[in-house]
């Protein structure tokens, strides 16, 4: 795993913040989540709330969708910012160490309680903010939702 592994966060504006495993540890406490297993039973991990990384990017004006882009190009999610839950938080750290990619590394969106399982993005690489709707790959119906998370390994 690449210590100098970023994560890239755009704004309507255009602003473009640059956040490394170093970065996300510099935030200041109130958006730290030293223990995310306490809100995701099962997970393990540091992180930071997603509401903390947006509110750095200053770049919210304007905004009504999030869109999560892995670093698998064929994977992405897109929501309105109104859907999204103030719990949600990015992983970025085990046990002092990158988080790994068989833990959905090196960054990792977790939504305690989305009803989608598929927003819990693995191996995030991109957050853009934006004013209309972005890419979205998840199943379009139920029946190919069930179909790719039983064949899915859980990480």
């Amino acid at each position: 795993m690449s210590s100098d592994a970023s994560l890239l966060l755009l704004t309507p504006s255009g602003s473009r913040l640059v956040l490394t495993r170093a970065a996300l540890r510099a935030f200041p406490p109130a958006g730290q989540v030293a223990d995310v297993g306490l809100l995701v039973p099962g997970k393990q991990g540091r992180g930071v709330w997603l509401a903390a990384l947006l509110e750095r990017s200053g770049g919210l004006a304007g905004a009504q969708f999030l869109c999560l882009q892995s670093t698998d190009p064929s994977f992405a999610v897109s929501l309105p910012l109104a859907e999204l839950p103030r719990g949600a938080l990015v992983v970025y750290e085990l046990e002092g160490e990158a988080l790994p990619a068989k833990q959905g590394g090196p960054f990792r969106l977790l939504v305690p309680g989305h009803a989608d399982e598929c927003v819990n993005v693995k191996s995030l690489a991109r957050i853009e903010l934006s004013a209309a709707p972005g890419k979205d790959t998840r199943p379009a119906d139920d029946e190919a939702h069930r179909a790719l998370h039983a064949k899915k390994k859980p990480v």
